[in-house]
């Protein structure tokens, strides 16, 4: 695989607004690898009997808004080396055929005429999430093969001219959206001139489809979920149906989708069910002499540009069709049909988010003999962090049997750590019913259940042909993610597996060792964004490349699109409503706010009062305003509350609090006290309008506003014991009473007043005696 070193550097304008063009800056920094140039991350252009060349293919937001006028590429003085004969492309191979070898075409190698004999080529332009990305391929070598000479470019820069426009319809204007843009493109500075929007009222970032056997345990999911996402829902198919238009039903599901995106901001959707619960829709391809007339390709649910049949003949996604290669809504399929291949899907998703993340990846080769398919492996380990384990099962080092393959499912294969991989990636030839891990060994549908990897569940890609076929009864792809030991996803081929006679990575191989790339170097770890970056790498490929269209379309994930690969999600707490205010035990008087906090998922609660519903609150922070008049006084009241998640009953709390409207009480003087003078005789008074004051029985005053008191006149009184009575008064009733006893000391307030005079009086002689 031809590959090398590029630096890119960006050079775009500070104000685009005020230019119609600006460009962007590609430098190429060569190194000689047994005697061929190469280039890092540049893809091999192998047409058969013509050289190889490198192509970096270039992928560059336009500004929001703009139409593309022209394209220029500007370039220095190459460098120019003699010497060199480059090898030639050859017909790509699928399993099935033995492969072709061609010679070079000697029409072109006997000429000194440069090749390609242009150095950029127009690709086209692709829209994602309503963003327009310019592709174009770059050519930093041009040969000339009679001479054997190399023409290398260190800079080629694209100059983009533009104009206006109106913007796509299919932007939001999420930051969201504009963080995953970001790494798809070249030149990211881009995406600071694009305008942002608010977010839709009421998001929906992920939704299920299915049908109504299969809603509410699909609903259990979509809860899971509702703890890591803004907003879940589940909808059923013969609504989808009823409520929006299109051809046919596969029609009506991605214009439902794409309603989805545009109003509730969803990310990511998971197709609940395999094709008797939802439809799939039938791309036609042709290459190589083979034609797939209908193969599936859950793309067209998540690529939400154009109609995929803009000739309208019947066959999608022709060349000619507008095909939207880039998925607005990360798309993955359930491949299920019962309630009980449901509910294990189901399990398995949520016990894989919870399980730690092994540092561990598993490689295999099985043998083809020429070329070496432990290319694809290794390919794959350079995307891998050094810090992992590389377990690799490789027919080339010992045969491999279905006990070996057990063990390198469970982790104990090749030493510790006995841990299941966090990636399995498989290369062998197959059949939808299983695929080879040896040369003579096949492991079928029927082996999958043998598998013991109980906790954790790794994610599968392969190039086997026909292994992800999910249109026949039964393909091993759909067997692995529905035995509860399986894999967590699957990415594999829906047909025929495309290799290079000179390279086993490329062309279907390309696209797995992309898999790996995304998630350890772009950090795409959400399932159905993995498989959308790993398929972005190969826009232009498949844009002018039949062999690299067959593998791009046929490449589907059976798995949840959302599930993260490398985060082990914390498991979210109980869902819980609790009442924080009133205490249990507590006295109520007038007007209450019952209070409550969740946990978990709980987005409604009802209160009640003695068992009687009283009121819903469906927004935090979950309160009721009880007004307490009118309940029985002194009486002990029930205060329940119910927390509800989506609907469903989750928990309830109770306590018990005693209603106490009507309320007096002396506060001053207070029991025993003695007291003399004038004494304000203070109360505090709750629920009455009036209150008497009594003096050893004898009303003295009655006070009808607050604070309800008396000043008391003690030296009225002879010294001794006297009692305070406090009546209260509620519209003229009299509710009840308070009474204090305290002790009238006037005399003694006189002579105490002397004492204390005499002791300074004395206590200032002995000072002036002294």
């Amino acid at each position: 695989m031809l590959i090398l070193v590029l630096i890119l550097c960006i050079s775009i304008p500070a104000a685009l607004s005020e230019n119609d063009n600006f460009g962007v800056d590609y430098v190429f920094e060569p190194v000689m690898i047994n005697g061929q140039w190469m280039i890092k991350d540049t893809v091999v252009l192998e047409i058969p009997g013509e050289p190889l060349v490198p192509y970096r293919a270039a992928a560059i937001l336009l500004p929001e808004g703009a139409e593309l006028k022209d394209i220029k590429v500007k370039h220095g003085k190459p460098i120019v080396q003699k010497g060199f004969e480059l090898p030639w492309g050859q017909p790509p191979c699928t399993f099935n055929d033995k492969p072709v070898i061609v010679g070079k075409t000697e029409k072109i190698y006997n000429s000194d005429s440069i090749y390609p004999h242009k150095l950029y080529e127009f690709v086209g332009i692709q829209s994602f999430r309503g963003f327009n990305i310019l592709y174009v391929n770059l050519f930093p070598v041009q040969y000339q093969p009679k001479s054997q000479t190399v023409h290398f470019y260190e800079k080629l820069t694209v100059e983009v001219q533009f104009g206006k426009k109106m913007k796509h319809k299919l932007y939001r204007g999420l930051p969201g959206d504009k963080q995953t843009v970001a790494g798809t493109v070249d030149n990211p500075d881009v995406l600071a001139a694009y305008e942002d929007r608010p977010a839709p009222l009421q998001t929906e970032e992920y939704i299920i489809i299915t049908n109504s056997t299969l809603q509410s345990t699909f609903q259990t999911l979509a809860d899971h979920k509702a703890n890591y996402v803004n907003g879940t829902n589940v909808y059923e198919v013969t609504w989808i149906y009823s409520n929006y238009s299109g051809v046919d039903n596969q029609e009506k599901i991605r214009n439902f989708i794409k309603d989805m995106y545009q109003t509730h901001g969803t990310q990511y959707c998971l197709l609940g069910g395999d094709i008797s619960v939802v439809p799939y829709r039938g791309f036609y391809v042709t290459n190589g002499g083979y034609t797939d007339s209908d193969m599936a390709a859950d793309m067209y649910f998540g690529c939400l540009d154009g109609t995929f049949n803009d000739d309208g003949d019947g066959r999608w996604a022709e060349p000619e069709d507008g095909v939207d290669w880039l998925m607005e809504v990360f798309v993955g399929r359930a491949p299920v049909e019962t309630v009980a291949e449901a509910e294990n899907f189901v399990d398995k998703v949520t016990t894989h988010e919870f399980a730690p993340r092994p540092e561990v990846c598993q490689y295999h080769a099985a043998g083809l003999g020429s070329p070496d398919t432990r290319q694809l492996a290794w390919d794959c380990e350079y995307w891998t962090p050094s810090t992992y384990v590389k377990k690799e099962l490789f027919e080339h080092d010992q045969p491999v049997t279905t006990e070996l393959w057990r063990s390198a499912w469970d982790g104990t294969f090749d030493g510790e750590p006995h841990t299941p991989p966090l990636m399995f990636q498989h290369f062998g030839g197959g059949a939808a019913d299983g695929y080879f891990i040896n040369s003579d060994v096949l492991w079928y549908i029927s082996d999958v259940p043998s598998l013991t990897n109980s906790d954790f569940f790794p994610v599968h890609m392969g190039v086997s042909p026909y292994c992800g076929e999910f249109t026949v009864n039964d393909c091993l792809a759909e067997a692995y993610i529905n035995d509860d030991c399986g894999a967590i996803a699957c990415y594999m081929n829906d047909s025929l597996t495309w290799f290079s006679a000179q390279d086993a990575s490329m062309y279907c191989g390309d696209f797995i060792e992309s898999e790996f790339r995304a998630l350890f170097s772009d950090g795409k770890e959400h399932l159905g964004e993995l498989l959308n970056q790993a398929k972005s790498y190969w826009v232009s490929s498949a844009e002018n490349d039949s062999t690299y269209r067959w593998s791009y379309y046929q490449i589907n994930l059976l798995g949840d699109p959302e599930t993260p690969v490398l985060t082990q999600r914390t498991p979210p707490e109980p869902d819980t409503v609790t009442i924080t205010n009133p205490n249990d035990g507590e006295e109520v008087y007038g007007t209450v706010v019952i209070t409550t906090s969740v946990t978990g998922c709980i987005n409604a609660v009802e209160f009640y009062i003695d068992g009687e519903f009283k009121y819903a609150d469906t927004k935090l922070p979950f309160e009721y305003v009880w007004d307490t008049w009118g309940y029985a006084e002194d009486k002990q009241h029930t205060i329940l509350v119910k927390g509800y998640c989506s609907g469903e009953l989750k928990d309830e709390d109770k306590v018990t609090v005693t209603v106490n409207n009507f309320y007096i009480q002396i506060t001053n003087p207070e029991e025993g006290d003695t007291v003399s003078g004038i004494v304000t005789v203070t109360t505090d008074v709750r629920g009455y309008d009036a209150v008497e004051f009594y003096i050893d029985n004898e009303l003295k005053y009655t006070d009808t506003a607050a604070p309800f008191q008396y000043e008391w006149d003690t030296r009225e009184y002879p010294d001794g014991s006297h009692t305070i009575t406090a009546r209260g008064f509620a519209s003229g009733v009299f509710a009840e009473k308070d009474e204090v006893t305290c002790i009238v000391n006037n005399s003694g307030q006189c002579a105490g007043t002397v004492l204390v005079l005499l002791l300074v009086l004395l206590g200032a002689l002995g000072i002036k005696r002294h």
